[in-house]
């Protein structure tokens, strides 16, 4: 059976006989068709999928800045497809033999990724109402006044990240071929497209610095590597590497905070590297609209950008609080 009508088969079934909302159907159709544009783009039909290519979905989808509630509920769209697929193959010949579930292959691990770190979660909505934090630019400014040494270094990634919206694995895999004479840096695609991004006149004095007057050629690795940011021990810095920095750069700044603990009673820190990329969200909605911010983050679903204004709007109810009192 083609795949429209397929579809619209399930979605009869869907408000007819299981009884749900017409608005509750076609976000599940909206999930489904999104898995069945994932595998195509892998060489895969809807009945040759398994297990491991919803795993590899769903862990792309977190990579890529969705909530993990969101990635849950798309999850959860796929495996009741696959279900109710089950069923309407008794009544419809043409869908032919309907394969496993591939969230029936689902382990402990897996629902777990799916669940998020809801500790987390929960302790930053208690103490701020948000699920994301974000900083001001106050902040960030205090941060930049604050880098542990190597100063140029650190400082520099403490700005291409608030600037460009980096994730730390982008950072870290930058290479000096990316920037270019007009104040943007090509950020490469990891499965979409790559974003091109523009940073402020002070990066790029700084960028000068590491570039051209021994900062980056100080490093052991510098004369081998293409990377932005070689180090004394490799080629490149690593993503945990740039939390690291982040995190101890907030610590510095007096701005850094435990939001829970690990069940061994490591801290979980507030202010991480996801941090800055979240303030340069925020930051930058204030001057674009919603689709140039999507590209700019370099995210493949709008929705997930969406969190952002729903951020922004939370955020001017509650400044419009302290005009209501006379």
């Amino acid at each position: 059976m083609e795949f429209e009508k397929l579809l619209e088969a399930f979605k009869r079934r869907q408000i007819s006989i299981v009884e749900l909302s017409e608005t509750t159907v076609n976000r599940y159709v909206s999930h489904i068709r999104r898995w069945n544009e994932y595998l195509s783009s892998n060489n895969k039909t809807l009945w040759e999928a398994e297990t491991a290519d919803l795993r590899i979905f769903a862990q792309e989808l977190m990579m890529d800045d969705m909530a993990p509630t969101t990635v849950g509920q798309r999850v959860s769209a796929v495996s009741t497809f696959y279900q109710e697929c089950q069923k309407l193959s008794d009544s419809y010949e043409e869908i032919g033999d309907v394969p496993e579930n591939p969230y029936d292959g689902f382990d402990k691990q897996d629902k777990k990724m799916l669940r998020g770190n809801s500790k987390k979660q929960k302790s930053l909505e208690e103490s701020d109402g948000n699920k994301y934090v974000y900083l001001e630019t106050d902040e960030i400014k205090k941060m930049i006044n604050s880098v542990p040494s190597p100063q140029v270094r650190n400082e520099l990634v403490i700005r291409l990240m608030f600037d460009c919206g980096f994730r730390r694995g982008e950072l870290a895999h930058a290479k000096v071929e990316h920037i270019n004479s007009d104040l943007t840096i090509w950020i490469p695609p990891r499965k979409s497209k790559g974003r091109t991004v523009a940073y402020r006149e002070d990066t790029n004095l700084l960028l000068n610095r590491w570039l051209n007057h021994g900062g980056r050629e100080s490093m052991t690795y510098a004369g081998e590597s293409d990377y932005l940011f070689p180090t004394n021990k490799s080629k490149h810095i690593s993503a945990n590497h740039i939390n690291q920095i982040v995190k101890n750069t907030a610590e510095n700044a007096g701005i850094q905070d435990t939001a829970s603990e690990y069940s061994d009673g490591r801290s979980q820190h507030k202010i991480t590297s996801h941090t800055l990329r979240h303030s340069f969200a925020m930051d930058k909605l204030k001057k674009v609209d919603i689709e140039v911010l999507q590209k700019l983050m370099g995210h493949k679903d709008i929705e997930t950008t969406m969190v952002y204004v729903n951020m922004s709007d939370d955020a001017a109810r509650e400044a419009s609080k302290q005009f209501t009192d006379l």
